[in-house]
């Protein structure tokens, strides 16, 4: 059962690896730089956005469009998240997978989605990909997603490494 549980582990490790790095330093960073710039926001308005340039990764999402935070869409992805992706994959720590903190700032949301629907030809085809599975014992498997349930999960890691959480 342990084996089991390591292998799974380490397959969303990879996600987590793409994924990994955010700290609080930069948190506060980010912080303090919204609200030097801007007068008090609302809570939608303080939700990060996605990283917008950078590698969009290889699968089948090519573009998303950057709408606003979408509440009920992220608590969807809070319950796909603790039942696909949990057991590999936390924010405050490296499991199997790397900590998720900070990946919406570090990836573009297309490389996200299509590391989470398409594991397998992400570590085959993307160089970022496969240079961050390098520190992971297990690759990430399919968890067989679809692309709204991966956008449910990209919405609630937006929410999960917002400034306003």
């Amino acid at each position: 059962m342990n084996k089991q549980i390591n292998v799974i582990l380490s397959c969303l490790g990879i996600i987590g690896i793409i994924a990994c790095g955010g700290n609080e330093d930069k948190k506060k960073e980010s912080n303090s730089s919204t609200t030097a710039n801007q007068p008090a926001a609302s809570t939608e308005a303080a939700m990060l956005d996605f990283k917008s340039d950078g590698s969009k990764g290889v699968g089948p999402v090519s573009a998303i469009e950057h709408k606003p935070f979408d509440a009920q869409l992220a608590n969807k992805g809070l319950e796909l998240f603790v039942s696909k992706c949990a057991m590999c994959h936390d924010f405050e720590r490296t499991l199997v997978g790397p900590s998720l903190d900070g990946v919406v700032k570090r990836r573009t949301a297309e490389w996200i989605m299509n590391m989470m629907l398409d594991p397998a030809t992400m570590l085959e085809k993307d160089a970022d990909a496969i240079a961050l599975s390098k520190g992971f014992s297990s690759p990430m498997i399919s968890l067989g997603l679809q692309q709204e349930e991966a956008r449910a999960i990209l919405e609630y890691l937006r929410e999960r490494n917002s400034a306003a959480k």
